[in-house]
């Protein structure tokens, strides 16, 4: 096997990275999920400020996964950081290229003073075993966080009566 490198994501990467998107929706069951392009990937991961930051894995120049975090904040510990995706082409799962995605995206995190790393894994996937390898706690049944979400409709209506 070729060796894998674990790289910062670079503007020509964002046409492989949405397709991984894609991939990864499809496999989580909700394939008209995704609904940017790679144009907007590349406006905002590489131009101005960056909104995200993305590391890939590569195999013999070809991208084979990718992470997509970007940094929070928490009023009971400061400084933190999300995981949005993690993502491996199923030719390259079982080979340690998750477990070096993470523990990149692991290494920004303290290099830049975060205290935890947040992500949410659907009640169904077999991935949750993954992170629990590596000490990951189940926050809805340790301490009964629910996650919410306002979609962009009921935010538009919620900001619509806003003085």
């Amino acid at each position: 096997m070729s060796e894998i490198i674990i790289r910062k994501a670079r503007r020509e990467d964002c046409e492989a990275i949405r397709m991984f998107i894609q991939e990864l929706a499809d496999y989580e069951k909700m394939p008209d999920g995704p609904k940017i392009d790679y144009k907007t990937l590349e406006r905002d991961g590489f131009d101005g400020q960056p909104l995200y930051l993305c590391n890939v894995a590569t195999s013999d120049e070809k991208v084979i996964g990718y992470t997509l975090s970007y940094y929070t904040y928490s009023t009971w510990c400061g400084k933190s950081m999300y995981l949005e995706d993690i993502y491996v082409t199923p030719d390259f799962r079982r080979k340690h290229v998750g477990k070096k995605l993470l523990k990149a995206v692991a290494k920004e995190a303290i290099e830049n003073d975060c205290h935890k790393l947040d992500f949410v894994v659907l009640k169904w996937n077999p991935a949750q075993e993954f992170y629990k390898m590596y000490r990951a706690s189940d926050l809805t049944s340790k301490e009964q966080w629910h996650c919410y979400r306002f979609v962009e409709e009921d935010l538009k209506k919620l900001a619509s009566d806003c003085e």
